[in-house]
């Protein structure tokens, strides 16, 4: 779907109905490399890097040694706040210093809020649905709010390549759902 949303390949070659092959490379689309290093790559890393830290959360989580989920989450919260700490004095930029907290109001707080919530949640979820579960949640969730964007954003509306990402999402969904892991039969 990466290579669809950032027309890498193109629909109106592939769903075109004429096989002359003038038409096909009038059809062509140029591609630059930013469309790979910038868009394409990317993403495929971080969807890699999304599922590895989901296995490994869901294997922490889960299982004869199973961790408290609050705990976790707070652990990963300590390492993000390190990890910001460090990028922050290690900037040379004049606007990550700390007269930052300056301009803050009583409604900065609402994100900061939200987003610890939604990591908790997260947790919880990982811990008693499992990560793949949980990527489907999210497949689902960014589906319905597509349709919502798409609908209430009358200007744009639905192209082609959402209702060819939409198909290739409920047909990851369907086939997981109809196609569920056996566990292979154990020997003794």
């Amino acid at each position: 779907s990466a290579l669809v949303l950032e027309k890498i390949v193109n629909l109106d070659f592939l769903l075109s109905a004429s096989s002359e092959e003038e038409d096909a490379s009038d059809k062509t689309v140029e591609v630059s490399s930013k469309h790979l290093t910038h868009g394409v790559a990317p993403v495929l890393l971080a969807s890699f890097l999304s599922g590895l830290a989901g296995a490994l959360s869901q294997k922490n989580l889960q299982g004869s040694n199973s961790r408290n989920s609050y705990f976790f989450t707070m652990e990963l919260c300590m390492a993000t706040t390190i990890m910001l700490v460090i990028t922050s004095l290690t900037s040379s930029d004049s606007s990550s210093s700390p007269t930052n907290f300056e301009h803050w109001t009583p409604t900065t707080i609402i994100p900061i809020l939200t987003n610890a919530a939604g990591g908790i949640l997260v947790g919880l979820v990982t811990k008693h649905a499992g990560s793949v579960k949980k990527g489907f949640a999210l497949i689902f969730g960014l589906l319905i709010s597509g349709i919502l964007q798409a609908t209430l954003k009358s200007d744009d509306g639905l192209q082609k390549e959402h209702i060819i990402g939409g198909i290739l999402a409920s047909i990851s969904l369907y086939l997981h759902g109809t196609n569920p892991y056996v566990a292979p039969p154990t020997t003794a």
